[in-house]
């Protein structure tokens, strides 16, 4: 039973692996010439010019709002430090 499962597990992995390929279309020659031979070359340096158009126009922005929001708030420090340990190096004397 697991042979035959293993059989058909790798039968189903290379047939799937075998669909997954694909073809490679072949390029539509003309009648009777190889387009092998063809190269194509450019030049070194392709220079444009343009005539002395002027190009007219204005700065598009968008409008801007200032959006102003509360302040940030300041508030007392809620942990307060001690100014003296007395009392509980008093105790600690004690319990020695």
């Amino acid at each position: 039973m697991r042979k035959t499962l293993l059989a058909a597990m790798l039968v189903s992995v290379v047939a799937s692996s075998a669909m997954a390929q694909t073809h490679q279309a072949e390029a539509p020659r003309a009648s009777g010439t190889d387009t092998s031979s063809h190269t194509i070359t450019y030049k070194e340096r392709t220079q444009y010019e343009f005539d002395a158009d002027e190009v007219e126009g204005s700065v598009v922005h968008p409008d801007v709002d200032l959006i102003t929001g509360r302040l940030k708030s300041h508030h007392q420090s809620l942990v307060r430090p001690r100014s003296s340990f007395q009392s509980e190096l008093l105790q600690s004397v004690d319990s020695l």
